[in-house]
């Protein structure tokens, strides 16, 4: 029996590694497109935004998808990068009912198909051969729509559904609303100004950018003295000082229907950082109006929410947390408005607090809020130089959660009766003095920066973001919404290649607030005793340079002090830098050892029960 089986051994291993080649090659020519997605937030699975908008197509539009597949066979991450957008691509065209034509081609060095490559305005990664490579995508519909990803660069693997489907939704500019801006921050031209705008420096804001992608944004001058007649969209970002004549004209339109979005700002981390005071911005009367406080001067922190910040130095002994810049989970983001729903994480940077009035005729619904453990600050604190220990010394928990950013909707009253019976001129231009409003308020313009929320790269000449936090993501559902669209509400918050790691962070905090007293008491120590040494040397007689034995004893017993307290406060750094990375070392036994040690031990267990099993068997028989 075993002659047998051990001539046939041969023959049963050839069949199985034909079986598993036999396997192998059918599943990569006929399933290349069917997909198991584990991913927490299903990276890999078309959303429901998709569909929706490639099931609605109502003409073909081409897809020529330029991937040099033969030159990447040498460079496995590019080639398997290709695959993974061939894959992609697939599975639009199959979604779509056939409206999406998809072409793959390999264009070969000196070839036409590089020549249409280089015409359609994709780039690529030349070689030392003077080859290149490409892997970018060219789409047309057939009313002259055109759209180009040049690149598909792997760093946005997290985002390129959201990119295609962009890519898609964007053809057709005709179908543009029209977005009013009316914004003090210089959003069209960066942190440099209309000043590096001049000398070709200019680097725009990314939200200013996607914006543009998705409306046709009219940008309104701070003297503006109406708003545009074809607006779909009022957004006003930490807006100019307003005169009367100004708040009016926004104010009638919010009653006459209008939709807006207002973020204002208690202090701009985005305008001139050398500023003594809060830059602040306001809406006047209005938001008494419409039945909203917000107050005045008032930034809010949050010690549960705050973000590891680097102030004023390089290394770990700078990086705190500083409670006025908080990144919010999504604990605080409303899971039940279609705006918010999917959005996981947002960074806020010294945001101000929404209130509702008592007997306000307006429904206030609250979509981002701060944890419990926050209070509010002078915004004056958070100017030049804060101290960010200070604030949390201070920070006392007022159990409250702040709402950042509402809805506010129904009917509301003029904030200016006068104005309104004043005012004269055609019976569909009249002003009103009420009616029902639909806006949200938000009590931050600093998402709109783009250091808050995303990562700037460069490759092939092209300026690759990739979101950190969700601020992008809200801004352009909120514009969407609110101005009837929600194609991609839901697409845009995916992918988000930053996660917290909220049980770290507690352990983190609570091990950092056991060993802060100490280093507090030890600090004081180390300055008074500098302090006084200080003092000393500066008590040498007059005309001469030499202190006394007894000066020179008591100088040397408070650098002995000096030396005592800096090593104490050595140890107090070691010990809470020795517990974080106990914890670091800790979680990655966990997600490296554990698992498979628990599948080996599952496995002898289950071979011991095996051989028990079977001597009890055999004990039987016998």
């Amino acid at each position: 029996m075993l002659a047998s089986l051990t001539k046939q051994l041969p023959v049963q291993i050839f069949l199985g590694v034909l079986l598993f080649l036999s396997v192998a090659i059918v599943s990569d020519r006929f399933t290349r497109g069917v997909r198991l997605d584990l991913t927490e937030d299903k990276l890999f699975t078309l959303s429901d935004g998709s569909k929706a908008l490639l099931t609605g197509l109502e003409e073909e539009i081409t897809f020529d998808f330029y991937f040099s597949r033969t030159l990447a066979t040498p460079y496995p991450q590019i080639l398997n990068y290709g695959k993974r957008v061939e894959d992609m691509l697939r599975a639009l065209a199959a979604a779509s009912d056939g409206k999406i034509i998809l072409s793959v081609v390999d264009p070969e060095p000196f070839s036409e198909n590089e020549d249409d490559a280089v015409e359609a305005g994709l780039q690529g990664i030349p070689l030392s051969d003077g080859s290149t490579i490409y892997m970018g995508l060219s789409i047309a519909d057939q009313l002259d729509g055109k759209a180009t990803i040049g690149f598909f660069a792997e760093e946005r693997e997290n985002f390129l559904e959201y990119d295609l489907i962009k890519a898609v939704a964007t053809l057709d500019d005709s179908t543009k609303k029209n977005l009013s801006l009316l914004t003090s921050l210089p959003m069209q031209y960066g942190a440099g100004g209309p000043q590096a705008a001049a000398s070709g420096r200019a680097q725009p804001y990314v939200i200013y950018q996607q914006l543009g992608e998705f409306f046709n944004v009219d940008d309104m001058a701070a003297d503006f003295s109406e708003i545009p007649a074809n607006t779909d969209v009022l957004m006003v970002v930490h807006p100019p000082s307003l005169s009367d004549a100004q708040l009016f004209q926004i104010e009638q339109y919010v009653l006459k229907g209008g939709r807006a979005l207002f973020f204002l700002d208690p202090h701009s981390e985005a305008m001139d950082p050398r500023a003594f005071a809060p830059n602040s911005s306001t809406l006047g009367p209005l938001l008494k109006a419409w039945g909203v406080d917000m107050p005045e001067g008032k930034v809010v922190g949050d010690a549960s929410l705050a973000q590891r910040v680097q102030m004023g130095g390089i290394g770990a002994d700078a990086i705190k947390d500083y409670i006025v810049w908080m990144a919010i989970r999504s604990d605080f983001i409303s899971r039940s408005d279609v705006v918010t729903g999917t959005i996981d994480n947002l960074n806020f940077a010294t945001a101000g607090v929404l209130e509702p009035l008592d007997g306000a005729t307006t429904k206030f619904e609250p979509l981002v809020t701060t944890s419990a453990v926050a209070m509010l600050f002078d915004a004056q604190r958070t100017v030049g130089q804060p101290d960010p220990d200070a604030l949390i010394k201070d920070l006392v928990a007022t159990g409250k959660n702040y709402t950042l950013t509402a809805r506010v909707s129904g009917p509301a009253k003029t904030a200016f009766p006068d104005l309104v019976s004043a005012e004269a001129g055609p019976v569909e231009n009249a002003p009103v003095a009420q009616g029902s409003i639909n806006i949200v308020i938000a009590s931050d313009s600093d998402i709109f920066e783009d250091r808050f929320w995303v990562q700037l790269q460069e490759l092939l000449g092209q300026r690759i973001v990739v979101p950190l936090a969700g601020n992008g993501s809200l801004i352009l559902n909120l514009a969407d919404h609110i101005s009837g669209s929600d194609a991609l509400l839901a697409l845009r918050a995916r992918g988000i290649s930053k996660r917290s790691f909220g049980v770290v962070d507690a352990l983190r905090r609570d091990a950092e607030s056991r060993y802060s007293q100490e280093e507090q008491i030890l600090q004081n120590q180390l300055q008074e005793t500098e302090i006084r040494i200080a003092e000393l040397e500066a008590q040498k007689p007059q005309g001469t340079a030499v202190l006394s034995s007894e000066q020179e004893a008591e100088i040397e017993k408070f650098r002995a002090e000096l030396l005592k307290n800096r090593k104490a406060l050595r140890e107090v750094k070691r010990s809470l830098r020795q517990e974080i990375e106990g914890l670091g070392k800790w979680l990655a036994f966990l997600n490296i050892a554990l698992v498979p040690i628990i599948i080996v031990f599952g496995v002898l267990l289950r071979l011991m029960m095996r051989r028990r099993k079977a001597a009890r068997a055999a004990a039987r028989a016998v």
